[in-house]
């Protein structure tokens, strides 16, 4: 049988991304996708933070990736007709004194700049941030894609659908280690996210200080999200509950009540960055896959990249590349 096509697996994140970067530039494909019960995306804070960790530290690329991921999302935001994109602020509370020196050299030196725009006593406000609402992306995509009759509503076989397409990419995220993509050395975390409702947060201001609270949308807001390195499975917790809701009590002043308490895997190599492009063994097979916590920024670069492979043959970048030496395994 002649195989013909690009079959992309999964319709989180990464798969929404690609498939959208791959319609604009005019390259067919198709998608298979059993449903977003399980998967991290449904439960993603979309959260773009210019400065993270307690060393304070630009993200990775941001200078490089802001305005090509500014740009995807809102285009998907007018073409699908739901809003999609917020350009915020974020107050970023120093836990320590040490984390306080720390900001304070390095603004002096003008290593953050622009993303340090007030300091005061406790805080500091880090600008431009964004959010995206994830969620609501990939509902939208997924209606748009179903009546195209893009998507087949289905679970992945390897064995059965990868003979029918010339390409198949793994976009599953953390089901990607039991793919053929196996081999990889990649590390899940799990996280735990609260929705709940509020009264008089700014609706432009995401607060952090160990954990984030997040305001969106009729009054709610998100608080998130844990980190357990190695932890793999999908049952909320107590402990976690009780920890996020001390940490945004201690933020805001208020006492909340969750209305949802949900659950998901990152997946992330070793190296923590992304990780994109053919299997050194079998270029009938691609992946676009751990992409961690800042997924949102870097989904629509790694789809850029395989746009201009797939169209001009252009190589993937070394450094989130699948063959990286350093990227924490062998395929």
């Amino acid at each position: 049988m002649k195989r013909t096509g690009i079959l992309i697996v999964g319709q989180g994140l990464a798969g929404t991304v690609l498939g959208w970067t791959l319609s604009r530039a005019g390259i067919d494909w198709r998608m298979i996708d059993a449903g977003h019960a399980t998967a991290a995306s449904r439960v993603a804070a979309g959260i773009i933070n210019p400065v993270t960790g307690q060393r304070w530290v630009k993200t990775w690329r941001i200078e490089e990736v802001w305005p090509e991921t500014r740009n995807l999302y809102l285009d998907m935001e007018r073409t699908l007709g739901v809003p999609l994109w917020r350009e915020m602020k974020i107050r970023r509370y120093w836990r320590t004194d040490k984390e306080q020196r720390v900001l304070l050299a390095k603004s002096t030196r003008g290593e953050l700049a622009p993303y340090v725009t007030m300091i005061d006593a406790q805080s500091c406000v880090l600008a431009p941030a964004a959010q995206v609402d994830v969620p609501g992306m990939l509902t939208a995509a997924r209606q748009r894609w179903l009546a195209e009759g893009r998507l087949i509503e289905a679970r992945a076989d390897w064995g059965v659908n990868r003979p029918q397409y010339a390409l198949v990419i793994d976009c599953t995220g953390a089901a990607v280690r039991t793919g053929p993509f196996a081999a990889w050395s990649f590390a899940i975390s799990k996280g735990e996210v609260l929705r709940v409702k509020t009264r008089e947060l700014d609706s432009g201001m995401i607060m952090h200080r160990g954990h984030w609270v997040l305001p969106v949308d009729n009054g709610d807001a998100w608080i998130g999200a844990t980190h357990e390195p190695g932890v793999d499975n999908l049952q909320p917790t107590n402990a976690a509950r009780e920890s996020l809701l001390a940490s945004a009590h201690r933020l805001t002043g208020e006492v909340f009540a969750p209305t949802a308490h949900l659950v998901g895997l990152r997946l992330a190599a070793s190296d923590k960055r992304p990780v994109v492009g053919r299997h050194p063994g079998d270029p009938a097979l691609g992946i676009m896959s751990g992409l961690g916590s800042k997924g949102v920024l870097y989904a629509p670069w790694l789809a850029r990249q395989w746009r201009e492979h797939l169209l001009h043959g252009k190589a993937f970048d070394p450094a989130v590349s699948i063959t990286r030496g350093d990227g924490g395994g062998e395929v």
